[in-house]
């Protein structure tokens, strides 16, 4: 495996946990959930970076120790079915969870989450240099990403509804960073989506692909309260530590060993244009 992927599978580990349910505490609406349809991780090399982060939280808001307990689910269902069943007042998620999922738990944002390593500010289909040189000449070839279990977020978002990603390509999911545009430099797909740190990573290794496509400019993932669950009262809390949770050497030291580059204030307003390019 090459170094950047163990390097990006080792921080989304740190930062989001297990990948598959584990018996956790019953949540309560203090709870904190991460949802990242895709992402590599696994409690165990998890758990004990995460605690320290979510104790930080709990000590800004002077909530009792152990309060937070939280959970990180690497697929949709599993995110749902943990979200209907522990009830978690609090959520980090990916835009196509977001969007997808806002108006059923009646979903505010609260913050801006920058992930190291993470999707980035923009997606971007890539191709080998002079093999194609529009989206339509790609219709019915290979696709092999590890960006494709968001399908209708990519449909709606990044190719503007214009394409059904699910039936206008040959897919194919893949887990290690760099297999997809390995894939197409060799012959093996015909494109990739990759993101900001898969492009810098494509740029200094010289691959002889271009960027055929890209997204619109992305806002991060999103920190929410679950207006279904969590108290005015705790959502006014947890929106006055928002700011501060990565702030001075300790902040920012822990939040980078959680993987996490930035969390900033935001509100619905800055994701409004990706709610409008999605359509609901």
């Amino acid at each position: 495996m090459k170094r950047a992927t163990k390097l990006t599978i080792t921080i989304s580990a740190l930062l989001l946990g297990g990948v598959t349910a584990t018996p956790w505490a019953r949540a309560n609406p203090r709870d904190l959930v991460i949802c990242m349809p895709g992402s590599p991780g696994t409690t165990a090399s998890a758990r004990a970076y995460m605690m320290p982060f979510f104790r930080r939280i709990e000590s800004l808001a002077a909530w009792p120790a152990g309060t937070i307990k939280g959970t990180f689910h690497p697929s949709y269902r599993s995110c749902m079915a943990r979200i209907r069943s522990a009830r978690p007042g609090f959520a980090v998620l990916s835009l196509g969870v977001y969007l997808e999922q806002r108006k059923r738990f009646r979903m505010r944002v609260i913050g801006r989450v920058k992930i190291l390593y993470g999707p980035g500010s923009r997606l971007y289909l890539v191709v080998r240099k002079g093999r194609y040189t529009s989206l339509a000449q790609l219709r019915g070839r290979r696709l092999t990403s590890d960006h494709l279990e968001e399908l209708p977020f990519l449909s709606k978002v990044m190719f503007g509804g214009k394409i059904d990603v699910a039936t206008y390509f040959k897919l194919k999911k893949v887990n290690a960073t760099t297999k997809g545009m390995r894939d197409v430099k060799r012959g093996r797909a015909d494109a990739t989506i990759i993101n900001d740190e898969q492009l810098r990573i494509m740029k200094r290794r010289g691959y002889p692909l271009v960027v055929l496509a890209r997204s619109p400019p992305l806002p991060g993932a999103p920190l929410v309260a679950l207006g279904s669950y969590a108290s005015s009262a705790d959502i006014r809390k947890m929106k006055s530590v928002v700011g501060t949770m990565c702030s001075g050497p300790r902040g920012r030291k822990l939040c980078r060993s959680t993987g996490i580059k930035a969390i900033a204030r935001a509100s619905d307003y800055t994701f409004a244009r990706m709610v409008r390019l999605f359509g609901k």
